[in-house]
């Protein structure tokens, strides 16, 4: 919000805004677009211009106009195909994600059932063993 410069008195809104169009000046490029408010100070009655908001363009050729247009299409197409790869590639990843899962857990079965057959081979063993046992103590007795 804009104050007066002469008594500070801010002001809300501007009695009238127009636009100013200003050439560059030399080294620089493109037109600056200037919208002006002129406001009215309600205290002393002082009435002064402020530059509200400034928009700067730039002028080029039709051809190279074009070939920006162009290259914005075709950058766009890009991005779309780029877009989908990385939908496939995402669902890609989402399946190998899985598999590597169910490969994590069908080896930890794999090792369980190994360990399984195993302790039940020792339970075989000690059981012949024990039964080996009794009838020793069996026969001493």
């Amino acid at each position: 919000m804009p104050a007066c410069p002469n008594c500070g008195t801010a002001i809300a809104s501007p009695a009238r805004v127009f636009s100013v169009i200003v050439e560059p000046t030399e080294g620089e490029k493109g037109l600056t677009e200037r919208k002006v408010g002129m406001y009215s100070c309600s205290s002393c009655g002082l009435k002064f211009p402020t530059v509200i908001s400034r928009q700067h363009y730039l002028v080029v050729g039709e051809e190279q106009l074009k070939q920006i247009q162009n290259d914005v299409k075709s950058l766009k197409k890009e991005n779309e195909n780029l877009q989908k790869r990385l939908t496939s590639l995402s669902a890609e990843h989402d399946s190998l994600q899985n598999l590597l899962e169910k490969t994590r857990k069908e080896a930890e079965v794999n090792q369980l059932q190994t360990k399984l057959h195993e302790l039940e081979q020792q339970v075989d063993y000690l059981r012949k063993e024990k039964g080996q046992l009794e009838q020793k103590v069996a026969k001493l007795l």
